[in-house]
């Protein structure tokens, strides 16, 4: 079986190449960026998707499709969201259509098609959509891109697979999660958007790869929600991984629409590298039930919120000293801004 990894180079899509190549499966890898990991272990291309004559090529050569190139949040592309989360999602859909070799299609989409719940006590409803700022705007049009073509991808024996992921963590994670860890190893307070005592789940990168995967292999069509069955509130979990990697930081709850605003404001004169999706989603509670996933995969969780965290940041401890600024986002390390200056007082 020959995969074709889009955004190959990003934080999941690498993670992806790297365990396909370990399963011994020929996988073709494309991304506007180069890494030379990726590059080296599969058949590299440096292409864009909205390149439509190489990526048909790509394509043809291909019998399944991880489709997760995309911008996200901390890129805060505004109308280019649409032009490669949207119009990309609709080349890749398209051109496997007009391929008539691909058998399967692993979309990855994104829990910020979702919008804030309707009381401060309940849960987000994940059973509608509600797309929480640009990014989430195009996140939902590119999962509908997906949706509906179902009847063209059953007349075409296509299977494809829509994974819903919450906020991922695991090794080589860093991104907005660069600051939290540069924060904790200097044992600084570590501000959260109201009192933290909102449910909210993380998922881990093993468990996306493993879902895109087990989908592709045996040709299992759905929407699968991801995201670990062991959470609890955002401050215990964080508490409890300031303990376990023996940080002195702690949660400074802040006034929740004080917080917002704030945060709004410095976003809007570009002095935070924070979205609206992070600012605005990180206090709801946001947990989504597993049970259909559970009921269709042979997929389980691998770990608890807290040994994500402790993970990824014992990993980010242990390659400190060669993280740069020039890789995806979400690999990378990112400037703070003035969440930087704020940082010294805390």
């Amino acid at each position: 079986m020959i995969h074709l990894v889009t955004g190959a180079c990003g934080f999941l899509g690498s993670a992806i190449v790297k365990d396909l190549v370990k399963k011994n499966q020929k996988v073709i890898s494309l991304d506007i960026i180069e890494d030379d990991k990726i590059s080296s272990i599969s058949e590299f291309h440096k292409i864009d998707i909205l390149d439509k004559e190489n990526l048909y090529k790509l394509l043809k050569k291909a019998d399944v499709v991880h489709h997760n190139a995309a911008l996200v949040p901390l890129s805060k592309a505004e109308k280019k969201f649409n032009e490669t989360n949207v119009v990309g999602t609709k080349n890749v859909i398209d051109l496997a259509l007009k391929s008539n070799n691909i058998s399967h299609i692993s979309h990855m989409s994104s829990s910020a098609i979702f919008g804030k719940p309707k009381s401060e006590t309940l849960n987000v409803d994940y059973m509608s959509y509600n797309p929480t700022g640009s990014y989430g705007v195009s996140k939902y049009h590119a999962e509908m891109e997906m949706v509906n073509n179902k009847k063209k991808f059953d007349e075409a024996k296509i299977s494809c697979s829509i994974i819903r992921p919450r906020p991922i963590l695991g090794e080589g994670r860093l991104g907005i999660f660069e600051i939290l860890f540069d924060w904790v190893r200097d044992n600084k307070k570590i501000p959260i958007i109201g009192d933290g005592n909102n449910t909210f789940q993380f998922a881990n990168t093993a468990d996306l790869v493993d879902v895109s995967v087990e989908t592709a292999e045996r040709n299992i069509s759905g929407i699968f929600n991801v995201g670990t069955d062991r959470y609890g509130t955002l401050k215990d979990d964080l508490n409890g991984f300031f303990q376990k990697v023996n940080s002195k930081s702690q949660v400074l709850p802040i006034n929740k629409n004080l917080c917002i605003f704030s945060l709004a404001v410095l976003d809007k004169l570009n002095l935070s590298p924070l979205s609206s999706w992070h600012y605005l989603s990180y206090s709801w509670n946001f947990h989504y039930d597993l049970k259909n996933s559970f009921k269709i995969l042979k997929w389980r969780p691998k770990l608890s919120n807290i040994e994500m965290l402790c993970n990824s940041y014992n990993d980010y401890l242990n390659r400190i000293d060669e993280l740069g600024y020039d890789s995806s986002l979400h690999r990378s390390k990112i400037k703070q801004k003035f969440l930087g200056i704020l940082k010294k007082f805390l």
